[in-house]
């Protein structure tokens, strides 16, 4: 194994990695900011999930630092790792000659990763609100009641840290190819950044719920955990209910009674 370090190889690794991910998150947070909460800021009920909340100043400012500060760490990260692959120092099974598996398994592997990916993050996610982990770490996310597109990734660099390695661990054991890789982290960044908007927005996108199902998340704490798939929160009974009372002391993404008995049968799906 190489030990050596190639400083300039590791530079361009970092450089790279960090630039992009800053890039598109401030591209396309700045255009759904610019077009929605400066062009169009006195009229947010005919685009606004919340139209009667916005971000103080302060808030907003918080969200813009702690997003890019959090990108910045991921970044240095992947630029690592990528630095690790490509100098021989670690070893992955991710491939770059897509002769290596062919294009169908190239294929069907992207869809798997995005799958699993989005099924980790859903775990994750729901781990931090526990209890404990909601109050002391991902509580800071939630300070962002009223999303806009900066919140995205806001909040605790010790949480995005966690969701970045849990998503990452399946690229150690099963073969994809890099580009799949990019694009499915691509993805995930920019409807993140979509569906923090706090704009009303919908997918043509089969599995892609609208924006209001994460609004709703913000809105009312702990319920819908699922990031780009509501399949996850519908086998685990955490999508919204009707006629449930959710907040932020109400933990375990199930809601209770409105009138305060106690539930002896599910209430319905919220339709998104």
């Amino acid at each position: 194994m190489n030990t050596s370090i190639d400083w300039s190889l590791l530079a361009i690794c970092l450089a790279g990695a960090t630039l992009a991910g800053l890039a598109v998150y401030h591209a396309v947070a700045g255009y759904y900011h610019y077009r929605y909460y400066v062009r169009r800021r006195h009229e947010p009920e005919t685009w606004k999930c919340q139209p009667d909340r916005f971000l103080t100043p302060a808030l907003h400012r918080r969200a813009i630092f702690e997003g890019s500060r959090n990108l910045a760490q991921g970044g240095v990260v992947t630029g690592c790792l990528v630095y690790a692959i490509i100098d021989g120092k670690l070893e992955t099974p991710i491939y770059t000659d897509v002769a290596e598996y062919g294009w169908a398994y190239t294929l069907g592997m992207t869809v798997v990763l995005f799958v699993v990916m989005d099924y980790i993050d859903f775990l994750v996610h729901r781990t931090f609100h526990i209890r404990s982990l909601y109050r002391h770490v991902h509580r800071l996310h939630h300070r962002f009641v009223a999303t806009s597109p900066y919140v995205a990734t806001a909040g605790h660099p010790l949480e995005f840290l966690a969701l970045q390695a849990a998503s990452f661990a399946p690229l150690f054991l099963i073969p994809f190819h890099a580009a799949s890789i990019a694009a499915v982290l691509l993805y995930i960044l920019v409807f993140n950044i979509v569906d923090h908007s706090g704009v009303r927005l919908t997918s043509i996108l089969p599995w892609q719920p609208p924006s209001r199902f994460h609004d709703d998340h913000h809105a009312h704490f702990h319920v819908n955990y699922g990031q780009h798939v509501m399949l996850w929160d519908r086998l685990h009974g955490t999508l919204r209910r009707e006629n449930r009372r959710y907040g932020q002391e109400v933990f375990g993404g199930r809601g209770l009674p409105e009138d305060g008995t106690v539930a002896t049968e599910p209430a319905p799906f919220v339709r998104y």
